[in-house]
């Protein structure tokens, strides 16, 4: 018999946002909301919709169209705690451009800090090959775009800016 043990990688993101931690709970589990910030708009062509049903158990799914249609990212997943306005844990799981059967978890919490919110994303359970440094390049550069939807009332959906490695 052989046992095998994959090596699990974890990526923790870590971020402060001058807003306070309802309405950045608000903007992470309201479909208006997800589809301005979570997948960057290129040069504004790109179409980003989301689907949310907040309970657990409830699904969630977030697309980038490219303007002909196509799909050009999507993931989704299942929601496992809901805890307004402090925590939100989350399967991932991407369905498309290159479906991936390896389900992970995130885990978002959100603390009261002097003059707004910190964000904690936990992102786990992917094997070792995923690559936690994609990951947290990923949560990063989501975070950019969430700051400018928080702080600075941008323009929606946010769009990539030159030199943003989530551009691709």
């Amino acid at each position: 018999m052989s046992i095998r043990k994959e090596a699990v990688v974890r990526a923790v993101t870590k971020r402060r946002v001058a807003a306070p931690r309802e309405r950045v709970f608000q903007a992470w589990t309201t479909a208006e909301h997800l589809q301005r910030w979570f997948f960057p708009s290129i040069n504004g062509e790109a179409v980003p919709h989301a689907e949310v049903d907040l309970r657990v158990g409830g699904r969630y799914r977030i697309t980038m169209h490219a303007p002909d249609g196509d799909i050009t990212a999507m993931v989704g997943g299942t929601y496992h705690e809901v805890h307004p306005p402090e925590k939100l844990v989350f399967s991932w799981a991407w369905e498309a451009p290159q479906p991936d059967s390896a389900e992970t978890l995130v885990t978002v919490e959100l603390h009261d800090v002097q003059g707004g919110t910190e964000i904690i994303i936990t992102h786990e359970r992917f094997p070792a090959q995923t690559g936690e440094e994609e990951h947290t390049i990923g949560w990063n550069c989501a975070l950019e775009r969430f700051v400018l939807l928080m702080e600075e009332g941008v323009t929606f959906p946010v769009s990539a800016r030159a030199g943003d490695p989530c551009r691709s």
